[in-house]
């Protein structure tokens, strides 16, 4: 469960188990790596950050508020994902349940949803060639940042049970991204490899950027609607029959698995989608989070007696369910041993046939958040309107409020913390036994590909680059590009 949008990398684990204890000196050296730890939130500030999260409407998009928020917003993220890669206390977690503040999280993210659908192609006419898009990238980022807290707070039941009548509007926001998936996948999209022309249009990477989030924000709200159906207990009846009949989560949940979003084959060979980007892997078989995630949230719906004397089993559904005993496999079950009830399941209805029933009528709760988003657009014009009263933030043409928002933004998220941390985590490792065998430097040092002096980092995308200091890196990145994103 780590963000990884601008980019922060899943680090290993620093605790004891990490390292044999006949290269440790002592239970001192052990702090003094420990205190080399480094946070994008103090404990002194998490309280302020927590408390300052507030809604927005869609026309407080881009504004200077709201910018503050979104930068809070990002190193709280940051900060869950770092104590979840070092299995610190979930600080981030427990401020937002107990501050009940995952609500707000979810009006956020239907907010920069609307904006993002409605908004943002009013502006795009207005000025279809804009002089600076990273502002347009820092709404979809802000988004992606919002269901990656909602990730992690979800996980635990205390997170599900603080959500009370926004889990319906939580259930529709993750169906609808779950959908989006897979009508990228549809088009052939994950078969991409996303190449960045350096000519590109300016629309034509913002389209890239936009269908990159859509799609890493679908593959999360998987586990997200996996964490609502194992706790539907906890929500109200109206919660599982929005899981179960409006949106037919068992359905989309065999189409997710039928169409596998996480795998895909390049010209590398075999790539699944590992901690938020496409890695390359021998071992077909091997599962990753997302699908194993599709997998439980089958199992919970299905397997759940109370639940199901909702869902109507009729034909076309059962239909639907049987595909799922094709996909599993001996390997799977291996992997997964819950799953051997779920197949069982799946055999005897396979058997039984049809055991439609008929649906008992229930008064259904309304979902409140983007209703009330959606009134307060037209209390104030309409989309239309709301664009042409941004146009002087996202389309503006100053130069220096350009550079400075650029300045500000970088500052946000923390590409220097990130350095550093990075920098913290090799210090950390113990020394191996230098191996000049295939895979290996054997000890070879490096020299920075900008000022030539001695580099222990390597650019994280083709690993053939070396750099002193994030600095470095920036200023070679024009005439290393052209080498990095070809390969």
């Amino acid at each position: 469960m780590a963000t990884q949008f601008v980019y922060l990398t899943t680090y290993p684990n620093i605790t004891k188990k990490n390292f044999k204890q006949t290269d440790l000196k002592s239970a001192k050296e052990i702090n003094q790596l420990r205190a080399k730890m480094v946070n994008f939130v103090y404990p002194e500030e998490m309280y302020l950050f927590v408390e300052s999260i507030r809604p927005f409407d869609v026309r407080d998009v881009g504004s200077t508020k709201w910018l503050e928020v979104h930068e809070m917003i990002i190193k709280l993220s940051q900060q869950a994902c770092l104590e979840l890669a070092q299995n610190r206390e979930e600080e981030v977690k427990e401020f937002l349940i107990s501050r009940d503040k995952l609500r707000l999280l979810i009006h956020e993210a239907y907010c920069v949803t609307l904006w993002k659908t409605r908004v943002l192609p009013h502006l795009l006419e207005i000025d279809p060639n804009p002089q600076a898009t990273f502002l347009i990238y820092t709404v979809l980022y802000h988004e992606a940042a919002l269901v990656s807290l909602l990730d992690v707070c979800l996980y635990h039941p205390s997170g599900c049970e603080t959500l009370q009548e926004s889990v319906l509007d939580l259930i529709d926001y993750c169906a609808q991204a779950v959908s989006q998936v897979i009508g990228l996948v549809s088009m052939g999209y994950h078969e991409n490899e996303s190449k960045l022309d350096v000519d590109e249009a300016v629309l034509t990477e913002l389209e890239r950027q936009k269908r990159d989030f859509i799609y890493k924000i679908g593959l999360r709200c998987i586990s997200v609607l996996n964490y609502l159906a194992d706790n539907v207990s906890l929500f109200h009846l109206s919660a599982a029959r929005r899981l179960l009949v409006t949106h037919d989560i068992p359905w989309l949940m065999v189409d997710v698995l039928s169409f596998r979003p996480w795998q895909r084959k390049t010209s590398k060979g075999l790539q699944k989608f590992i901690d938020e980007k496409w890695t390359n892997v021998d071992d077909a078989a091997k599962i990753v989070k997302p699908e194993a995630q599709a997998w439980f949230c089958v199992r919970q719906l299905l397997l759940n007696a109370q639940i199901m004397e909702n869902y109507t089993l009729n034909e076309a559904r059962c239909k639907q369910l049987s595909k799922l005993l094709g996909l599993m496999h001996e390997t799977l079950m291996d992997q997964l041993p819950p799953l051997i009830e779920l197949k069982m399941f799946l055999s005897r209805l396979t058997l039984s046939g049809n055991t439609a029933k008929s649906q008992i009528l229930l008064l259904e709760d309304i979902p409140q958040i983007q209703e009330e988003l959606m009134k307060e657009v037209e209390r104030c014009g309409g989309f239309y309107q709301i664009a042409q009263d941004q146009d002087s933030v996202f389309l503006s043409k100053n130069k220096e409020d350009i550079c400075a928002m650029a300045s500000r933004l970088s500052k946000a998220y923390g590409t220097d913390l990130l350095c550093e941390l990075e920098q913290n985590m090799d210090d950390l490792k113990v020394e191996e036994p230098k191996d000049c065998g295939a895979g290996g430097d054997g000890g070879v040092e490096h020299n920075c590909a900008s000022c030539q002096e001695k580099a222990k980092k390597k650019c994280a995308n083709c690993k053939q680059v070396h750099y002193c200091s994030r600095d470095c890196q920036l200023k070679d990145w024009p005439q290393h590009k052209l080498v990095c994103l070809k390969n």
